[in-house]
């Protein structure tokens, strides 16, 4: 399978660069939940965390309509609760990152460090790093 959505430099989706912050947010939001998606409260919250839109849940399901009308009606799949990527992680560049590592982990017998427990990680999560971590 080939790669559909690249979220760990440009955001890039079937080859066509993401725009907008927000649009940027929701598929990154979903692809850290690949398998069972996030829920509608949860994307309106990451979305939206200082000021919410007077009617969240619409404000919510236009973006999730601009994301599919931009790149493809297939791409976000609504659940019970909210919304997913309609992708396996062998599409989205962060998955296979995370897929990789545990392989690693279990080949080192569980020795492998987690990337987000070493001190760059934690520096550039913090934004005390302004370097590029690169596997």
């Amino acid at each position: 399978m080939t790669t559909e959505l690249t979220v760990l430099s440009d955001v890039v989706c079937r080859g066509v660069p993401v725009g907008g912050a927000r649009l940027r947010g929701l598929l990154a939001l979903l692809a850290g939940r690949l398998g069972p998606g996030c829920g509608t409260g949860a994307l309106v919250d990451a979305l939206w965390p200082d000021d919410p839109p007077r009617h969240p849940v619409k404000a919510l399901q236009i973006l999730v309509s601009r994301a599919r009308a931009e790149l493809g009606a297939d791409l976000i799949a609504r659940t019970a609760t909210g919304y997913r990527l309609a992708l396996t992680d062998a599409q989205v560049d962060a998955a296979a990152v995370l897929r990789h590592a545990a392989a690693a982990d279990r080949v080192l017998g569980g020795d492998a460090l987690p990337v987000r427990e070493t001190g760059a990680a934690r520096r550039a999560e913090a934004g005390e790093d302004e370097r590029v971590l690169t596997a």
